[in-house]
């Protein structure tokens, strides 16, 4: 063709330059894999970067006339770096990458072999552990302890039980340090999946305490894939590398790992891209789990969250300025949720945890104890967990000897009997002494619960982990399993504001979720004790309370109609109600036994009066609520640094943590949710029968109360006596009380 003109090939010249340019920094990189495996994320990454050198090649042969491409040197497997604790799985790595390579080059060259030597030994897979570096290892006997895992039966119940001479060696690691990593400027890998609560029994005690002694200044609890995490965050945040791309447990959004997340965030290594909820198949066992995928880098450009539906088809791209740690990009509910509020202390509990299935008998077998002797009725309970909420009751009772000891426990003879020969054999085998000792009382007995649950009829209850959010009355008759978070109060306006969808979409935005099933996590600290409930009027606290008692009502009867009815199954039809999903036959067939319909307007009804609760226009986008919750907890949390603190039981809470509130103990709030007021001074408890009645009398003409509250009214006031007084009134047409549980005077009431 023609002569270039000096323009032209001044312009040619700086586009070679740019090429070759660009062609030796990328023969300059480093890519590492900190947990390789057999090597198959090393060789994806050097696919992709051997499909842009070609690119690059390609158009340096186009300018050059293909005089100089030919003689360029390529991307290598020199370049890609991995760590593998498996010595066989370190080969394989290594074999693939080679394999990867000779196949670009053939394809790329004519089918001719790579210069020689076509293989060799690069030194960039290193066998050894990733996270945690050590001088040795040794066995420390006085820390072995027993092993619980089943081996040899029981000479009474015939069951397989812990073997006493068993023992898990304690294997002390000597110095134990973080591990270094090699040089590297993109991170790249799937490190394993185990959770925070698994790492003991998967690595040992002894491993477990050496790699949080390394990591001292990390949460304890984390997720083992977390330790990776945060070396590849810290390394972009301090510019060793330029971008690290992992996969994770999706749990990354959860409260102990979001942690992590944010110290990154503070450090300078930002999510920059997310999809954060995958279907997976774990490599370890061939398990559907769910994931999160995280780029971290030091942009601070536009991020970007990536939604993709159960089959890992890309739905949507939502594009925004920065990603908030809990990986969503609107309200940031997860750094809010961080702050918890007085007016919600002492009021959300776990339910017991056993540590021993054989705490639990039929329920057959509960009555006929019972039957035999009526003091049994003491200790025995219904017992309900999570899939009992779900699903329909397993109709099983729990043997609860609470907080006594041991000779207490002993009265109870044919139950302790029980507890002795089924549950102590496993406790025998904990590693924790107080619950080998005490083997009688549930591991978590939960004082603090018992004592808010005292006194009071019924309480309401949520699953920990569940497919859809709803919350439940229960009898306080009922024992509840530590997958249940429990809410220490009667109110049915409670109920109809935590079942309303302001509050289940703040639980879902700080709850996070977990891997297998994905199913949304109700975390009480982030969920309950930070949300700032509604202070209605009381007429409207009335109306919400009535919509909230025909819904329990409701889910109630339909589960007594028929035995095909679940939670589960009503609350799928209503999702479906919303959305205009056709029901399947299954899912008519439960609309029709549930009445369905109904339950969805109740949800609506609900909805609009919670809205109207909090003075917001109704209905507002998911987005739009979020946004409003978290400036009114921002509004709530400033008040209560002024000592205004809206209660959400004031009787309850204010004697046990008004003082730390910087709220007297003899403070008392009008109505559930009144702020605190100025302090004011208790009148005395009168000391005759008719100067007790008259005081009651009179507070009642001034407010409606429950018993707690007309105890807290007065210094020195008895509970069972007020409660009789109360009775009493009432029986003879005095007061009124109502659904509530408030007493009001007659002449009040109608």
């Amino acid at each position: 063709g023609k002569k270039p003109t000096a323009a032209q090939k001044k312009q040619l010249d700086a586009a070679m330059a740019r090429l070759r340019d660009f062609h030796a920094w990328m023969r300059g990189l480093h890519f590492l894999d900190p947990a390789c495996g057999s090597g198959n994320f090393l060789y994806v990454t050097m696919d992709i970067v051997k499909h842009i050198e070609l690119e690059v090649l390609r158009e340096i042969a186009r300018l050059s006339g293909g005089q100089e491409s030919a003689v360029l040197d390529e991307v290598h497997p020199r370049q890609f770096h991995g760590i593998e604790i498996k010595p066989w799985a370190r080969e394989i790595a290594e074999l693939t990458l080679w394999i990867g390579y000779h196949q670009w080059w053939r394809e790329t060259h004519g089918g001719r072999t790579p210069p020689i030597p076509i293989l060799e030994d690069t030194g960039t897979l290193e066998c050894r552990d990733a996270v945690l570096a050590y001088d040795g290892t040794r066995h420390d006997p006085s820390r072995d302890r027993p092993d619980p895992t089943p081996r040899i039966k029981h000479p009474v119940t015939g069951e397989l039980v812990p073997d006493p001479a068993a023992k898990l060696e304690y294997i002390e690691y000597l110095n134990p340090r973080a591990a270094e990593w090699p040089a590297a400027d993109f991170i790249v890998g799937n490190p394993p999946f185990i959770g925070g609560t698994e790492m003991r029994e998967s690595l040992g005690s002894g491993y477990v305490e050496a790699l949080r002694a390394a990591y001292v200044t990390l949460p304890a609890g984390l997720d083992f894939v977390m330790y990776w995490w945060t070396r590849a965050a810290s390394a972009v945040s301090r510019a060793e590398a330029i971008r690290a791309g992992l996969i994770t447990t999706n749990s990354i959004s959860q409260i102990r790992n979001r942690a992590v997340v944010e110290r990154a965030q503070d450090a300078g290594a930002n999510v920059v891209w997310a999809v954060a909820d995958h279907p997976w198949v774990d490599a370890a066992d061939g398990a559907a789990v769910r994931v999160a995928l995280t780029v971290i880098a030091r942009t601070q450009h536009n991020a970007r969250l990536v939604e993709v539906d159960d089959n890992a088809v890309e739905t949507s791209v939502h594009l925004a300025p920065r990603l908030n740690a809990d990986l969503t990009f609107a309200a940031d509910v997860g750094a809010t949720a961080k702050i918890g509020m007085h007016a919600c202390e002492g009021m959300s509990f776990a339910g017991f945890q056993l540590f021993g299935s054989g705490f639990i008998v039929s329920a057959d077998q509960a009555r006929a104890m019972i039957a035999a002797d009526s003091k049994y009725s003491q200790i025995l309970k219904p017992y309900r967990n999570g899939r009992d909420l779900a699903s329909r009751p397993r109709n099983v009772w729990v043997i609860d000897f609470a907080l006594m000891d041991e000779a207490s426990a002993r009265r109870f003879e044919f139950a302790f009997d029980v507890v002795r020969d089924r549950v102590k054999p496993e406790r025998d085998a904990n590693r924790r002494a107080s619950l080998a000792d005490r083997w009688w009382q549930f591991g978590y007995p939960r004082p603090e619960l018992r004592r808010a649950l005292a006194g009071l009829p019924r309480f309401i209850a949520t699953g920990e982990t569940a497919k859809h959010r709803f919350f439940v009355f229960m009898d306080t008759s009922v024992a509840p399993d530590n997958m249940l978070t429990v809410f220490a109060h009667d109110s049915a306006a409670l109920l109809g504001f935590l079942s309303s969808s302001a509050h289940v979409l703040w639980a879902l935005a700080a709850g996070g979720r977990l891997g297998v099933g994905n199913d949304p996590r109700y975390n009480k600290t982030v969920c309950f004790d930070a949300f700032p409930f509604p202070t209605p009027a009381d007429d409207l606290r009335a109306r919400i309370a009535d919509v909230a008692e025909r819904l329990d009502a409701h889910r109630a009867a339909a589960l007594a109609r028929d035995e095909r009815v679940t939670m589960t199954g009503m609350y799928n039809v209503v999702e479906k109600l919303r959305s205009g999903a056709a029901l399947t036959e299954k899912e008519r067939e439960i609309h029709e036994l549930a009445a369905c319909g109904i339950l969805k307007d109740l949800h609506d009804e609900l909805d609009a009066l919670v809205a109207q609760a909090y003075g917001w226009p109704w209905p507002l986008s998911r987005d739009k609520i979020l946004e409003r919750l978290v400036a009114l907890h921002d509004e709530r949390v400033a008040e209560e640094t002024r000592g205004l603190v809206r209660w959400l039981r004031p009787e309850y809470q204010i004697p046990r943590f008004g003082a730390k509130a910087g709220v007297p103990a003899a403070e008392f709030a009008l109505t559930p949710g009144a702020v605190a007021a100025a302090p004011v001074a208790l009148p005395a408890w009168p000391t005759t029968a008719i100067e007790q009645l008259t005081a009651l009398t009179a507070l009642l003409a001034q407010r409606a109360v429950t018993s707690a509250e007309a105890v807290a009214a007065f210094t020195g006031a008895s509970a069972p006596l007020v409660q009789r007084h109360l009775d009493a009134l009432a029986l003879m047409g005095e007061v009124w009380k109502s659904d509530e549980h408030r007493y009001r005077l007659a002449r009040r009431a109608a």
